[in-house]
């Protein structure tokens, strides 16, 4: 189990997640949230998978109207949107740094 880098920019953040997004990496975020936290930044680049209590909790954070950014998400991400029928709903702010140039 890899321990997400956690650091803060302001009101913002940054997380990097390594190996795996579950409940014990969803509840380590959470310990870093405070009254000021209005985003989260979370780079997803080494990320191998992420389960339905990542997906509820960024959608939840979302919902909320708090800033969220994800980054290079796994294929496995949009899977789980369209087993949780979220694809059509929500259309989370993502950034994919992975793409090849053409």
């Amino acid at each position: 189990m890899s321990i997400p880098n956690i650091h803060r920019e302001g009101t913002t953040l940054n997380i990097e997640i390594q190996g795996g997004f579950n409940l014990w990496v969803k509840n380590m975020i959470l310990n870093h949230i405070n009254n000021y936290t209005h985003a989260l930044k979370i780079d997803l680049t080494e990320c191998k998978f992420i389960d339905s209590e990542g997906i509820i909790f960024l959608h939840q954070w979302q919902q909320k109207g708090k800033d969220l950014q994800l980054i290079n998400p796994p294929d496995v991400f949009f899977e789980i949107l369209e087993i949780l029928e979220l694809d059509d709903s929500w259309q989370p702010n993502i950034t994919n740094t992975n793409e090849e140039s053409l």
